[in-house]
């Protein structure tokens, strides 16, 4: 009986060479429909942890499904048939069609026109070598759809270079950390810090203050900051209901039916199915496919205040993380070490810079310190090397592998001084609002140490370890002021400087990074709760890496570039898109039918790609183009589509801009966006190219993806 079942499945197996999409009528020529998936019913996890939880790459979908999807693999293994890139109709057209192309009036496609083909309009930059004299079809999409370089549409990161000092890199950072939803009352949690950094993140944020149960009596009370990182509210200028009533809106806002899944992309490499993928200096381990947010519909979160005050009792005495003057829970900064440690150097040497904002008094800081040298002993960098002279250079890159560096402040006496002074001439008692750090915390900041910003002239600072830290609104007015962007850009050659979210982001949102990073700004906290176009960006500039990205000519420390000699060119950007299979549909938009999930005939997608690059001033360029509206989960556009041009587009740093796709329901009037993709400007290839689209919960979706057609070209600009 097996033998016959075995046979059966085989035999359709070689009916279509195509695998079939879980779940939906996918096999052309062959009317089978598979069991639906059911929602997971998993207990003991939250729905925010269920999310962030990496979701693994071919689960198993339920009974019928899972025997006749094994059957099928079994049989292609025993045919000596290799799996295939699961596709639809919907895209096979359109590869059958460019096949037809490729061989001219000849019955099959022969070996030189497929090089012709791979290496010209493709541009690959590596191809295998071609065995056969003539490619049927099926063999035609099977090399072509196996070879990276020519089939997707993101090109792999060369091999960093990590010899340079550490302030030549743009690095993957987060602000707020601890939080999995708004800045007023969502949780906090260890495991953010476990997700983040399994996916690329390397500068995170802890903010440290008194154990609310310890018995510790300090002269120096801490209290909420309020001066140099106004990012607080206290809970007396927000009523406890208006941080309710911002919960209920943003949870029924952002909701979606879809199944708990990951927020989180898988930490495993894709690598190349070929050996035309760029390898790193880090072959041995995985790079991150994607950098991930966490999911915004926790906002509430599952666990109740009640829970979190029991927690508060099981601290020891020791220091919190929370979001002080707020109503976010508490969780134990030894919790958070823990989990770094735990996380932090898994698949990944690159260091890790934590930001410590501190409002413990002197006796918790004591107790930071012990609790950092017993949880990261072995990797923190508590010491100076002797090689390298922390008063007057900066370490490379290289030479921190596996290691944590603290970012703190170093305030003297003298400091303190001076800013009581000021606070009686401004008619208050002190402008400090939190105590002075101690010696033992402020020796840590070896190398990446915090120093307070009062305005341009503090560009001037030499001292090389120093850190700026500002909020978006700060830097704007710097950047925007054009008698200080030269001195603002020849310090971020040398120095370090963060940015920021400003105050008024309670919702999580985000900046858009790239204005900082093309002024050379290396970290730009994002809050990574949030799905949104700045967070779609710091995806695209750091996914396939690990979190540490050279900066571009111009930007680096060993360059005496003017602000204007900075290269540019102008862009010509054609992109046609062709079709799309798979886009991920919430549950509620998903039509059961016998065995099997049907997608929604009413869904009416189209695509809208953006080009992210610097505003040209007065400038009224349309850089939205969108397609015709198309129909149900796998659109078809036709083989005539419409491309969308961006013709003459000025002064593109082509590392520094990016291109976005959002796949969105013409036929919902909001919360439309269903799927997206970015991607750096000079890694978008161009040719015929698959994308690979994310799921608006930031969740990696298996089979989604768009078909499109990519010409770009770049000119030298022309003189004035």
């Amino acid at each position: 009986m097996f033998c016959i079942r075995v046979s059966l499945c085989r035999s359709l197996f070689l009916v279509s060479r195509w695998e079939i999409l879980p779940g939906r009528r996918l096999m052309h020529g062959v009317g089978l429909q598979f069991g639906r998936e059911e929602p997971s019913k998993k207990k003991g996890k939250g729905n925010f942890i269920r999310r962030m939880t990496t979701l693994r790459r071919g689960a198993p979908s339920q009974g019928r499904s899972a025997m006749l999807q094994a059957a099928l693999m079994s049989a292609g293994m025993g045919g000596n048939i290799r799996p295939h890139f699961t596709c639809h109709d919907s895209i096979r057209r359109h590869i059958l069609y460019v096949y037809n192309i490729a061989r001219g009036s000849e019955k099959t496609l022969r070996r030189e026109k497929f090089e012709a083909f791979l290496k010209g309009t493709q541009g690959a930059l590596w191809v295998e070598p071609l065995t056969q004299e003539s490619y049927s079809f099926q063999d035609f999409f099977w090399v072509w759809s196996q070879n990276e370089s020519a089939w997707s549409a993101v090109r792999r990161h060369e091999e960093l270079d990590a010899s340079k000092p550490i302030s030549n890199y743009f690095i993957s950072s987060s602000h707020n950390t601890y939080l999995d939803g708004n800045q007023l009352s969502s949780n906090s949690t260890a495991d953010a810090y476990r997700e983040v950094l399994s996916n690329g993140c390397r500068c995170i944020e802890i903010d440290v203050w008194n154990n609310p149960n310890s018995r510790s009596t300090s002269r120096t009370p801490s209290k909420s900051p309020q001066m140099e990182h106004r990012r607080q509210f206290s809970s007396n200028s927000i009523p406890r209901i208006a941080a309710e009533r911002l919960d209920a809106l943003m949870s029924r806002h952002s909701r979606s039916p879809s199944a708990p899944q990951s927020a989180f992309s898988s930490l495993e490499s894709k690598h190349s199915r070929s050996p035309s993928a760029a390898q790193t200096t880090f072959s041995t381990l995985e790079t991150r496919e994607s950098s991930t947010t966490l999911d915004p519909r926790d906002l509430v979160g599952s666990r109740s205040r009640a829970s979190s005050r029991s927690k508060e009792d099981k601290f020891n005495g020791e220091p919190v993380v929370h979001h002080h003057g707020t109503m976010t829970s508490m969780i134990s900064f030894r919790e958070v070490c823990i989990a770094v440690r735990e996380t932090a150097f898994q698949r990944n040497p690159l260091p890790i810079i934590v930001s410590l904002e501190v409002g413990a008094d002197k006796e918790h800081q004591e107790m930071m310190v012990q609790i950092m040298k017993e949880e990261w002993d072995g990797y923190l960098l508590d010491k100076p090397f002797d090689h390298i002279d922390h008063i007057t250079q900066q370490p490379r890159l290289n030479e921190l592998y596996n290691k944590i560096l603290i970012k703190v402040k170093r305030i003297s006496d003298k400091q303190v001084e001076d800013e009581i002074e000021r606070g009686r001439k401004l008619g208050i008692s002190s402008i400090r609002a939190k105590p002075p750090i101690t010696k033992p915390l402020a020796d840590l900041a070896i190398y990446t140490h915090s120093e307070h910003f009062d305005d341009h002239q503090s560009l001037h600072s030499r001292t090389p370890s120093h850190i700026f830290s500002l909020s978006e609104d700060c830097f704007h007015a710097l950047a925007h002021d054009a008698t200080k962007i030269r001195t603002l850009l020849s310090h971020n050659r040398d120095f370090f400087m963060r940015i920021y979210p400003k105050g008024l982001r309670v919702d999580s949102s985000n900046p858009d990074p790239s204005f900082h990073w093309r002024r050379g700004v290396q970290m730009v906290a994002m809050n990574w709760q949030r799905t949104d176009e700045g967070m779609m960006i710091n995806d695209a500039m750091f996914a396939n890496t690990h979190g540490w990205v050279l900066k571009p000519p111009g930007l680096l420390s060993d360059e005496n570039v003017d602000v204007e000699d900075i290269p540019r060119r102008t862009l010509d950007l054609r992109i046609t898109v062709l079709a799309g299979q798979a886009i991920p549909l919430p549950r509620d938009r998903r039509q059961l039918g016998g065995v099997g999930v049907m997608g929604d005939r009413r869904f009416r997608p189209m695509v809208k790609v953006e080009l992210h690059v610097e505003k040209q001033k007065g400038g009224n360029q349309d850089l939205v183009k969108e397609t015709v509206v198309a129909e149900t989960d796998n659109p078809d556009w036709g083989y005539d589509s419409k491309s969308l041009d961006f013709f003459e587009v000025k002064d593109v740093i082509e590392g520094l801009s990016f291109v976005r796709f959002k796949v969105e329901d013409s036929s919902s009037i909001r919360d439309n966006l269903m799927a997206w993709a970015c991607i750096r400007l000079d890694r978008l290839q161009t040719g015929y190219r698959c994308i690979d689209l994310l799921s608006k919960t930031r969740r990696k979706t298996e089979h989604a993806k768009l078909l499109v057609k990519v010409e770009k070209v770049f000119r030298a600009e022309t003189p004035a």
